[in-house]
Order: structure tokens, then C-alpha cells, then sequence
């Protein structure tokens, strides 16, 4: 009877433990939920978007959990989301110490080569980065400055100006889209930029991989 005792005893003494040493090393995570197993909240995030409200997601999840940050999962993955002032100071002035550059698996795939795609570290980002702000520089936003403007007349006049009511937020991004394509890889007729815009359109969806014999 004492064996038995003991026994229970014992047992009952190493769940407590574990118990409480879970809950003491838990981590506090940010409020909301993570929606559905894989998706997440993507489709939520991707339905804001087409509306033309893709605001709409981070402002509803700020107002209902946090106004400085909730968490979320969106494209499979979990990831926590910064509202404000005081977020955008803490992910620019904590890079490398307190949060690490990151990217979609799907971009992932594209924009490293394989044998880099598990080792990608913050001097791949910086160089990266360096190469942008060469595009940056005041004597190329002074010659960026006729391209845009003339760029914005001709799509006012063909997308805009012809209707009395346009949805802002597509031709927003095909504007954004076609200027870049213009003003990074000199790509200027429009059937290009539209077989460009083609091959893009899915790097942001969940990543996969197809094998065909």
C-alpha cells in the first residue's frame, strides 16, 4: 500500500512540475488568433485586397486586439504584424538584433539560387539593399521625374479619364507595376509589361512544387 502511495505521489509531484514549468516558460505572444490550419487568415488578407481595401485587414485586427501589434498567419506561415509609429521604429532600428529579414517561400525559390536558398544572412540582405539605393540617389530621382510624369498622364488618359467610375486600387498597382518596370529594367511598351506582370502575379501564393516525370 505504501509502494502504491509513493507511486502515485511521485506522479502526481512530476505533472505539477511540468505543469508549472510550462507555464513559466511559455512565451507571451501577441493577441488575435491564426485562423485556419495552413491558410491562416490568407483569404481574409487576399479578399481585403481585391475589394480594394487592403487596409481593411490590419485595421480591423487593431482595433479589435492591438493597436501596436497582433499576430496572425498568413501563406502558411506565422508572423506578427506591427501598427504605427512605435512598430515601424522597432523594426528599423532593431534589424539584425531583434528581428531578421524574411521572405515568402515562393520568392524565395526565385530570387536565391538553391545551394543559398537555407543560408541567406543579413550581408545578402545589405548587399541587396545597396543596389536599390543606387536607384535612389538624388541625380537619378531628378531624371526619374519626366519619366513619371508622363507615365501618370498617358494612364489618366487611357484608364482613367475615358470612365465614369474606375476601381483605384487594381489600377493603382498596374500604374506602380508598369512605372517600375519602366524605371528599373527600362521595359516601356506595354505588351511587355503585361507578359512581366503574368509571371509575377503568383509569387505571392502559397509555396508548393509540382515534379513532373
Amino acid at each position: 500500500m505504501d509502494f502504491y502511495a509513493t507511486c502515485v505521489l511521485c506522479l502526481s509531484l512530476s505533472l505539477l512540475f511540468f505543469v508549472f514549468r510550462k507555464k513559466c516558460t511559455t512565451p507571451r505572444l501577441p493577441p488575435a488568433t491564426k485562423g485556419w490550419p495552413v491558410l491562416g487568415k490568407t483569404l481574409q488578407f487576399m479578399a481585403d485586397g481585391r475589394s480594394g481595401c487592403p487596409e481593411k485587414f490590419v485595421n480591423d485586427r487593431a482595433a479589435r486586439c492591438s493597436p501596436d501589434v497582433f499576430r496572425t498567419n498568413l501563406y502558411g506561415k506565422d508572423m506578427a504584424m506591427f501598427c504605427g509609429t512605435s512598430g515601424n521604429k522597432l523594426l528599423f532600428s532593431g534589424e539584425n538584433k531583434y528581428v531578421t529579414p524574411w521572405w515568402l517561400e515562393s520568392m524565395r525559390k526565385i530570387i536565391h539560387f538553391p545551394e543559398t536558398l537555407g543560408n541567406i544572412n543579413s550581408k545578402d540582405v545589405k548587399k541587396k539593399r545597396s543596389f536599390l539605393l543606387e536607384f535612389l540617389k538624388p541625380e537619378a530621382l531628378q531624371h526619374y521625374v519626366s519619366v513619371m510624369d508622363s507615365m501618370t498622364g498617358d494612364h489618366l488618359a487611357t484608364d482613367w479619364y475615358p470612365h465614369t467610375e474606375v476601381k483605384v486600387f487594381p489600377l493603382s498597382k498596374r500604374y506602380t507595376f508598369a512605372l517600375a518596370c519602366c524605371l528599373f529594367m527600362n521595359i516601356k511598351y506595354l505588351e511587355n509589361v503585361l507578359k512581366i506582370g503574368l509571371r509575377t502575379r503568383l509569387l505571392g501564393s502559397l509555396p508548393g512544387s509540382l515534379r513532373c516525370q
